[in-house]
């Protein structure tokens, strides 16, 4: 009893300063002055998490169908459909005291502290205090979860709960209930409802199983309520959302992607972690399984669990095209830190000083190889702010029209939409130009410009009612699509009905600069 409690402490222990850690990392890494323009979901999926939260906060006296699509037509950055809805209901109900862009990044913090805490907890029950303790520094100061830190996104939640879901069936494996398999299901189906790729942790239950040989479970009616909760709670949803997110998928055979994602992602490995932890790492968990195989040694369930939430992991993002990205890699970092740290133990005692040695020694080897992520972008919200929202008085709605890429076109939606103090209704309806002046899907195929003169753009410019258009310039001459070129030829040889208000200096990155213009209807 004394020894759970004192585990329970220091779980909290390492929360708190894993939470303190990444505070100070964002305040000194250029974050809360940053834009939502990291990646070009963020903004997505800021927006999205500021209409539930407006729902809740009154909206919801209103259909819901009503007022999503309202929402969506003044701020079109909502993604509900694209992306489950689990991470928006966390990020909506956080931001119910204060909807701000900090508090999302308050949310991003908390939330990587729970992964370091949780992962303690894991690993702290198979190789002792010290172990647990050094796995957990060393996802927090992984570069690749620092950079989560920064973004407004899903994905540190996702993790969270795919690793929850291993600790829970780590402990069914011991010690067989139902309601440990029901939290199971209930996790996993959580993490599914977060993000579709969380669909590999139902490898879990039959791999473990298996690893651990513990097939005499399968006779148990427990071992098959697992799957209940994901059954009920994430499969409607799938479903129900199949052909939204079939868009964003890359339309190539799997005989084409997966050599190439298999290349790619052997390649990122040694890139996110370096390649002393990387080997170190990837030798931790191939010997912890070995260990563990068929149920030998103390702590096989913990290895199984290690070894099946990383095959699920790679099962998803070597067999669904969903594009290439080293982010994609991150549920798996986890159990790599878990395994460099058992690996460690093998070759000294668990939670002894030359583990601990080893491993930071490894670590000061590797990040220096990786560099830290620096987040700076910046000028989509001073444009905004110069441009003047409108004030929640304001009778008459205004429409404001941006240009620029997904990156560019959702930073400049979020600004605008979370500088008003009203949003449903709304003063301030916003255009996206690659919509408005193009067609495309979801990924940008298909692209065809809407229009071919500038008469007619113009025209349809007058038909929205547009009063402000963002031309955002600091898109590299050579992604500049047609409809933004024919856009700025438009206006600035429009000069009886548009005139330029001003120029707002952008930084997309570290080294990447350049302009907005900002035109006005005279």
């Amino acid at each position: 009893m004394q020894a759970q409690l004192f585990r329970r402490r220091l779980t909290w222990l390492v929360f708190a300063s894993c939470l303190i850690l990444n505070l100070v990392f964002v305040t000194t890494r250029g974050t809360w002055e940053s834009d939502l323009a990291g990646d070009p979901d963020e903004a997505a999926h800021a927006v999205t998490s500021l209409m539930l939260r407006d729902y809740l906060a009154g909206g919801w006296r209103q259909p819901p169908m009503a007022f999503a699509q309202q929402y969506y037509a003044d701020f079109p950055k909502v993604a509900l459909g694209h992306y489950p809805p689990g991470y928006y209901l966390l990020a909506g109900v956080w931001m119910l005291p204060a909807a701000s862009v900090p508090s999302l990044l308050v949310l991003q913090a908390v939330v990587g502290a729970a992964l370091c805490a949780v992962l303690y907890r894991l690993v702290s029950k198979a190789g002792g205090a010290r172990a647990g303790i050094v796995a957990a520094a060393l996802m927090a100061v992984l570069p690749t979860g620092l950079k989560q830190m920064q973004l407004v996104m899903s994905d540190t939640l996702v993790v969270v709960l795919g690793l929850t879901a291993a600790l829970i069936w780590r402990d069914y494996l011991n010690r067989p209930t139902a309601r440990r398999a029901i939290g199971f299901g209930l996790v996993t189906a959580a993490a599914i409802l977060t993000k579709g790729s969380a669909m590999g942790l139902c490898v879990i239950p039959p791999l473990a199983t298996l690893l651990c040989g513990r097939l005499a479970l399968l006779k148990r009616l427990s071992w098959w309520l697992s799957g209940l909760p994901v059954l009920l709670l994430a499969a409607p949803w799938m479903l129900y959302s199949s052909k939204i997110t079939a868009e964003g998928m890359l339309h190539v055979p799997l005989a084409e992607f997966l050599p190439v994602a298999a290349a790619y992602y052997l390649k990122a490995l040694p890139h996110a972690l370096g390649w002393p932890l990387a080997l170190l790492a990837s030798a931790g968990l191939a010997l912890a399984l070995w260990q563990g195989r068929g149920g030998r040694g103390e702590h096989a369930a913990t290895a199984a669990v290690l070894g099946a939430l990383a095959c699920g992991t790679l099962l998803i993002i070597l067999l669904v095209p969903a594009g290439l990205t080293e982010r994609y890699l991150f549920p798996a970092m986890p159990v790599l830190m878990a395994g460099a740290t058992l690996v460690t133990g093998m070759l000294w005692h668990p939670g002894s000083r030359g583990q601990v040695i080893a491993l930071l020694a490894v670590m000061a080897a590797a990040l220096p190889m990786v560099g830290w992520p620096e987040k700076q972008v910046s000028g989509f919200s001073s444009a905004v702010a110069r441009a003047e929202v409108p004030t929640q008085g304001d009778k008459r709605q205004t429409s404001w029209l941006v240009a620029s890429d997904p990156r560019g076109e959702g930073a400049v939606i979020a600004a605008a939409a979370f500088a008003l103090s009203q949003r449903s209704p709304s003063p301030l309806r916003v255009y996206r130009g690659s919509k408005e002046l193009a067609a495309s899907d979801w990924m940008g195929r298909g692209y065809q410009p809407a229009f071919d003169n500038a008469d007619s753009l113009l025209a349809h410019l007058d038909k929205r009612g547009i009063t402000c258009v963002f031309l955002d310039l600091s898109v590299p001459e050579s992604q500049r699509k047609a409809h933004e070129k024919l856009l700025q030829k438009a206006l600035d040889n429009s000069k009886a009905a548009w005139a330029l208000g001003f120029e707002q200096p952008v930084i997309r990155s570290p080294g990447q600069n350049g302009w907005m213009r900002v035109y006005k209807r005279l």
